[in-house]
């Protein structure tokens, strides 16, 4: 009888489009009764970081989802968490981070052993892209930093994988200091050694010995792996997790909490926990999606398509869930009014939009009186518009908006356009 195949891997969270397969993925990895916690509410509540973190994920906004993966495993350190952020890592480009978060998963007490293999090949292939970086320290216990990270303390030696290339190494020990500028190729196992004279007087520390390992050829394709050569680990060895450069931050780097900061101007990214409700079992569920985006006012530039005029517009965005009602006063030459609705499949950070209202306007129309001359009245045009945009989310009480739409209008005289391009730009402030 021939033996039973493996069970398919569980395929990236991101790609679940099911929502029940997608909870139930969840649920099996913050109901693991292995990961002990203090509260249990901290279970419901890492499913609901997660949950959000999947639909940053599918929204692509790396960044955002991070932040919500990192917050679940700072709350609640499940090694299968670890895959999640390093696979978002991989496909932000941050190979080196992402290896560095692999190397965690393997070495967490509580990772099973379903996915080493897996995982080991995943590693492997990244390691052939980045440099292994080994920095020994003397004395024992200095403190190490590495292109502007934190410094963190360190027994005898820090492990850490970084992007190949230049990078700057400070070390530490109460008053005295030095650096080193070491030169990482793909494929290396570098080895570098900083010592510090305790007890010296400030001034340069004794010179640093660089020593470089280069890397193993690659094996054809196809052939056969080597068995992995167990490699003798210090027990003070630390290993470096997220701790290369200033994206992110921590108090202490050599604990589970980390924060994403923004590579534009380096606020940090704070993770957005949805409102959900916990069911009997301790499970989250989402709860109603009218707390998630609130109603408040809305102020909106309406640009004529050919450049001949724009439109100001003040109102209110009444929202219910992902559906929003627009109900706005517009000025220009004339005045007028729109009433509309609008959709959004995603409720995150990112909210693409598409849109249908009635917008009109009263206008003068002037004709000619049955006894000669010039007779004015007031008419009233009104139209059917439809529109596709974005909008994104500032904070959870501000909000920008832009799109582009069409409109045709009825009961327009000579001097107005029954079909006009009209793209709006948008703020939103919500309760």
């Amino acid at each position: 009888m021939p033996p039973a195949s493996a069970p398919a891997p569980a395929p990236p969270l991101a790609q679940i489009r099911d929502d029940k397969q997608l909870v139930e993925a969840l649920q099996s990895i913050t109901q693991d009764p292995a990961i002990a916690v203090d509260d249990p509410a901290t279970r419901p509540l890492a499913q609901a970081l997660m949950t959000e973190g999947v639909k940053q994920l599918q929204a692509r906004a790396y960044d955002q989802a991070l932040a919500n993966f990192l917050e679940a495993y700072a709350k609640f350190p499940s090694p299968k968490i670890l895959l999640n952020i390093a696979s978002t890592l991989r496909d932000m480009g941050r190979l080196a981070d992402a290896a560095n978060t692999y190397q965690r998963y393997l070495t967490d007490p509580a990772t099973g052993a379903e996915r080493i293999v897996e995982v080991k090949e995943l590693l492997l292939g990244l390691d052939e892209q980045l440099t292994i970086l080994t920095v020994r320290v003397a004395p024992h216990g200095s403190d190490i930093s590495i292109d502007g990270g934190p410094f963190i303390p360190v027994g005898s030696s820090l492990l850490t994988r970084v992007r190949s290339g230049l990078h700057l190494v400070r070390i530490r020990k109460t008053e005295q200091g030095d650096e080193l500028t070491v030169n990482g190729f793909e494929g290396e196992n570098k080895e570098v050694t900083l010592v510090v004279s305790a007890g010296a007087p400030a001034g340069p520390a004794t010179p640093p010995v660089v020593a470089a390992t280069p890397a193993a050829p690659a094996a054809p394709v196809g052939a056969p792996r080597p068995p992995e050569a167990k490699p003798k680990v210090a027990p003070d060895t630390a290993f470096g997790w997220l701790i290369t450069g200033t994206q992110y931050g921590a108090s202490d780097a050599t604990g589970r909490e980390r924060t994403v900061h923004d590579g534009g101007d380096g606020h940090a990214i704070t993770p957005i926990i949805p409102h959900y409700d916990v069911a009997d079992r301790g499970d989250a569920t989402a709860g109603d999606e009218d707390d998630k985006i609130d109603s408040g006012v809305l102020g909106v530039l309406r640009i004529d398509g050919k450049g001949r005029g724009a439109a100001g517009g003040a109102g209110l965005a009444i929202s219910r869930g992902k559906l929003e009602i627009e109900l706005l006063f517009l000025k220009s030459d004339e005045i007028g009014g729109y009433l509309g609705l609008r959709y959004r499949p995603f409720t995150g950070f990112v909210r693409p939009y598409v849109g249908v209202g009635v917008p009109g306007f009263v206008y003068d129309h002037d004709e000619l009186a049955p006894g000669g001359g010039i007779m004015t009245s007031k008419r009233l045009s009104i139209g059917g518009r439809a529109a596709a945009g974005i909008e994104l989310m500032i904070n959870g009480h501000l909000s920008v908006q832009g799109d582009v739409g069409y409109e045709h209008f009825l009961f327009v005289d000579d001097h107005f356009e029954a079909d006009v391009f009209v793209p709006t730009l948008g703020v939103i402030g919500r309760l």
